[in-house]
């Protein structure tokens, strides 16, 4: 049985891998973020199903961007078992590119997962993205 402070140890570097994927670009470590079957709700944005969707979403979206920062905090993690939901806030600068260089998108919300213990390690089996105030324009309103 492992310990209870390991596992946040370890949920909370998911949650960290998954923003360093997202600012650094590489999408294809989303596969050590989400279980294959994952579902996500990005709530008002889309709804995906499985890690490739989760992943589409969100290259489709940053790489319109340029430098992004997703910061997260206030972390609150509750291991029952091999199960555990956490939920953390959201910071996320993002840089315009082309005509949108000089602008900036910031959006502020809550992240609410459900996590599953794998033969890998922790994965997010289930992501809720709540948006509660977004601000700015880098153009990535479809035209």
């Amino acid at each position: 049985m492992s310990d209870i402070h390991d596992d946040r140890h370890e949920i909370e570097a998911v949650l960290i891998r998954y923003a360093k994927s997202l600012d650094s670009k590489q999408y294809a470590r989303l596969t050590e973020v989400f279980t294959p079957e994952a579902t996500a709700h990005y709530v008002g944005m889309a709804e995906c199903n499985g890690v490739e969707s989760i992943i589409s979403l969100v290259s489709g979206v940053l790489d319109r961007c340029g430098n992004t920062q997703h910061l997260l905090g206030n972390v609150r993690i509750d291991v029952q078992g091999d199960k555990a939901t956490s939920s953390c806030y959201l910071q996320a600068i993002h840089a315009g590119l082309g005509d949108y260089s000089d602008r900036l998108l910031i959006i502020w919300g809550e992240y609410r997962d459900q996590f599953v213990r794998t033969p890998a390690g922790w994965r997010i089996g289930y992501r809720e993205l709540t948006t509660l105030h977004a601000q700015g324009d880098i153009g990535l309103a479809p035209g």
